[in-house]
């Protein structure tokens, strides 16, 4: 099971970053459980019960007792290390105060979904966790591979079919059903979802692949694609 704290005094904020969580784990074949905290005080009284969580998204400016604060209680008091803290605020200007607390990440509000996935991410790899499948039936057979090992999908007629790095297979569906890693795919053709893992080169109106394909980016996809690959860079720094 892996756990995650939510703490944040506004209930929009926590409602947001719940719902991204659920998203982020519709891929994982992981279990997961989610516990929502307003108060600094009320997530010390769950974690004093002897709570562990893997993540918390925390908070800085609570009221009483503030993030750092609590930061302070799990790594000091309760001489914990391994629970990772991912601090939330719409200030920049905590970088001394989270020093001794040693967070995993820092968000800045409003915060987005693809940081909320970049820290989950982090997390599970850290932990030695994580591994993505896609799962679909093909010929009465229920199947899985890893998201890792797809290159791209293809749509023909009624059928996807999945390319990756042993081989190709193919089931009955819309490439507008499947449910896949933000973080990882784009959509570049009505026909086509990349793999950004496999990127080689993106062109105006092709992508190169890494087993040297070269694929047609639509006009239609263009300035999505742009946005994505603007958004990737940015992460990647």
């Amino acid at each position: 099971m892996f756990k995650v704290a939510i703490c944040d005094d506004n209930e929009v904020v926590c409602s947001e970053i719940e719902k991204e969580i659920i998203e982020f784990f519709a891929t994982e074949s992981i279990q997961y459980d989610i516990d929502v905290f307003y108060s600094g005080e009320e997530l010390i009284a769950s974690l004093r019960e002897e709570e562990k969580y893997d993540l918390i998204f925390l908070d800085i400016e609570l009221d009483e007792i503030n993030g750092i604060m609590v930061g302070r209680f799990i790594r000091e008091e309760l001489m914990d290390d391994i629970t990772q803290i991912s601090f939330i605020s719409a200030q920049t200007s905590y970088a001394l105060e989270l020093f001794q607390v040693r967070p995993i990440h820092f968000l800045v509000k409003p915060v987005a979904r693809s940081q909320v996935f970049q820290v989950l991410e982090k997390t599970l790899h850290l932990q030695g966790r994580q591994t993505k499948f896609l799962c679909y039936k093909s010929e009465r057979t229920e199947k899985k591979v890893p998201y890792r090992d797809i290159l791209y999908f293809s749509s023909e007629g009624k059928k996807i079919f999945i390319h990756t790095r042993q081989g190709d297979d193919c089931f009955y569906d819309k490439l507008c059903n499947l449910t896949i890693p933000a973080t990882d795919f784009v959509r570049i053709h009505k026909s086509y979802i990349i793999n950004r893992q496999y990127v080689v080169q993106f062109k105006f109106d092709r992508v190169l692949l890494s087993n040297s394909e070269e694929l047609p980016i639509s006009r239609m996809y263009r300035k999505d694609v742009r946005k994505q690959l603007s958004l990737w860079q940015r992460e990647d720094l």
